[in-house]
């Protein structure tokens, strides 16, 4: 049985609402209740009475809670205790396009300046990125967009301005039909269609900036892109910058939690916010 169910179960004890328990956690309230259905399945037994406005632990329940608060105590107490006997290691999740962006240097740097640490890194969605930095799974996290949340120290590594290309035989009209759209956020998209509202369609949507620039190398067309993405093209590529978009900006973050209770890691995010200033 996964021990995330317990801490879900634990949760919604807590808080005896199936929302605030999902906010908290970091989830969505239908993967709760599918948790929590899990878990009931799993002791033939049913663990709380649901009701309109309240949520009560069953008498089944009400067993249950103290064992689970022990496991789960004691689980953490373990982890902390093998994280401590072996800390030369370092998680590293990114959604894509920061993935894309920063990833490639931060590793290098990681092995360059500290040979001793083990890396591992993934490409995460944001709300897997902000749910596993909270479950202290990844211990630095790399995004395009901030994450809401107080227990979370978030810094700007990079930032580049943003504006809309034609790469290929420069045409005068700007059509759908050869943009490709990257997910750059809500607010650069909002803007661009302020600007240019045909291109609410496009011919392509992606999060990757690796994907879109590929394709636009391959097929030409119009993009938003960063200011620098020239350099990200093979030689000669023609590249006509259309308008720059007016106080919008690409932003990479580094969060981690304020609270590091690993031994030398605060050391290795201090090192990385020095290799990648803003």
């Amino acid at each position: 049985m996964d021990i995330r169910f317990l801490t879900t179960f634990i949760e919604v004890a807590n808080t005896r609402h199936f929302g605030k328990a999902a906010e908290n956690l970091y989830l969505t309230q239908s993967a709760v209740s599918a948790r929590i259905k899990l878990l009931e399945e799993y002791f033939h037994s049913t663990l709380f009475i649901r009701q309109r406005n309240s949520i009560q632990l069953t008498q089944s329940g009400e067993k249950l809670l103290p064992y689970a608060q022990q496991l789960c105590s004691t689980l953490n107490e373990a982890k902390q205790e093998l994280q401590i006997q072996s800390s030369e290691y370092v998680v590293c999740g990114a959604t894509q396009l920061a993935s894309e962006l920063i990833l490639p240097s931060t590793l290098k740097a990681l092995h360059a300046d500290f040979p001793d640490w083990s890396v591992k890194a993934e490409v995460l969605t944001l709300d897997s990125l902000s749910r596993q930095l909270h479950e202290r799974v990844t211990d630095l996290a790399f995004s395009t967009e901030p994450l809401k949340s107080e227990e979370v120290n978030s810094q700007i590594l990079l930032e580049k301005p943003l504006a809309l290309y034609r790469v290929g035989d420069a045409q005068a009209e700007v059509s759908a039909s050869d943009f490709v759209a990257i997910d750059f956020g809500s607010k650069a998209r909002d803007i661009l269609l302020t600007l240019y509202p045909q291109l609410r369609d496009a011919k392509l949507r992606t999060n990757s900036l690796t994907l879109a620039l590929n394709n636009l190398y391959a097929e030409g067309g119009i993009a938003v892109l960063p200011e620098d993405a020239f350099v990200h093209l093979p030689a000669q590529t023609p590249i006509t910058k259309i308008q720059s978009l007016e106080n919008i900006s690409l932003k990479v973050y580094l969060h981690t939690m304020k609270q590091v209770r690993r031994v030398g890691l605060q050391g290795l995010i201090d090192g990385i916010s020095s290799i990648n200033p803003a």
